[in-house]
């Protein structure tokens, strides 16, 4: 395997998520690595970023330069038409949302994908009912980027209250009338809401409410660092049930009290953040966060972070790309 092209979702530069960190990772163990960007340009067909890792502007043209590959690694299941168009030998769909408005594409990649991976349990049990050739690689985060607290220094306008944060993309699935209930009833404090605003998005307004839209990705700890507690407040939808959130990872790296609506994903982590039913227990357990007093709760939280790395993803997906090439 020294050559995988992934078919992306997001351009490499957009949102740093999971396909842009599994790349990476892949690229810095020494895979030959080509990531194609989302958006599409004509004046170039590569640009080379770091060592082993070039960003495709253009699809077409790299297939018409005749490029090849051990692997094609497909998140957009809007590319199945691309099967055989690199030679490879292992046509792969990393399947990470469940939106109703890709379904059809979704089925025909089941299809034409020779392996698949996916990112929580509900999409396994789903994926199972089509095919065998099936992968549960969660989502994970960068724990050393995130966990090196001395790199980041707090921002100290907001020392004289305490902060309750998101971040994350601001999406029809994030649950604007609990954010605005929790920022009505928590008025001392500060609610900082950071990402990118996804399919016309609107936040509530109020005046301890601060939105600081995108921010680069290297910002993030420290933005991170900032916040006292976090906040994870997603509708409960078919999207959101079938979601393994980043931010999960990301939040417990820094060891951060986490409060959280009750996904299927993220109960099983129920013992390291506060878990929430119903608004009003969502609410409560905000009071509950912020008056968290525990070390070894912290120390815990990170430890889970670390053993969910990407570094530890891609291990798990290079012994799974094995498996089918030997």
């Amino acid at each position: 395997m020294n050559k995988i092209i992934c078919l992306s979702s997001v351009d490499y530069d957009w949102m740093f998520q999971r396909p842009q960190q599994l790349m990476r990772e892949l690229a810095r163990q020494g895979k030959e690595v080509i990531y194609c960007n989302k958006s599409q340009r004509n004046d170039r067909v590569l640009e080379f970023r770091e060592p082993n890792l070039a960003i495709c502007h253009n699809l077409e043209g790299l297939v018409n330069i005749g490029v090849t590959a051990a692997v094609v690694w497909v998140v957009d299941p809007q590319y199945s038409k691309y099967k055989g168009c690199f030679k490879e030998n292992l046509f792969i769909y990393d399947c990470v949302d469940d939106f109703p408005y890709l379904i059809l594409h979704h089925h025909r990649m089941l299809k034409a994908a020779d392996v698949i991976v996916t990112t929580s349990v509900p999409l396994y049990r789903g994926i199972q009912r089509y095919r065998r050739e099936v992968h549960l690689i969660p989502n994970g985060c960068d724990y050393y980027f995130f966990n090196e607290m001395e790199n980041h220094e707090q921002d100290k306008k907001y020392n004289q209250r305490k902060i309750i944060g998101y971040i994350g993309a601001i999406a029809p699935w994030l649950d604007m009338e609990l954010i605005a209930a929790a920022a009505t009833r928590y008025q001392d404090h500060t609610f900082v809401i950071i990402g990118a605003r996804l399919g016309g998005s609107v936040l509530p307004e109020g005046e301890n409410i601060q939105y600081l839209g995108h921010q680069l990705y290297e910002t993030i700890p420290t933005h991170l660092q900032n916040m006292d507690v976090v906040l994870i407040p997603f509708k409960n939808n078919q999207t959101t049930r079938a979601t393994n959130p980043v931010k999960l990872y990301e939040y417990l790296a820094q060891g951060k009290p986490i409060v959280s609506v009750a996904l299927p994903e993220i109960v099983p982590f129920r013992q390291y953040l506060y878990l929430s039913k119903t608004r009003e227990e969502f609410l409560e357990n905000l009071q509950l966060a912020l008056k968290e007093n525990n070390p070894r709760l912290i120390q815990e939280r990170k430890s889970i972070a670390k053993e969910n790395s990407w570094q530890e993803r891609v291990r798990q997906i290079e012994e799974i790309i094995r498996q089918y090439l030997e």
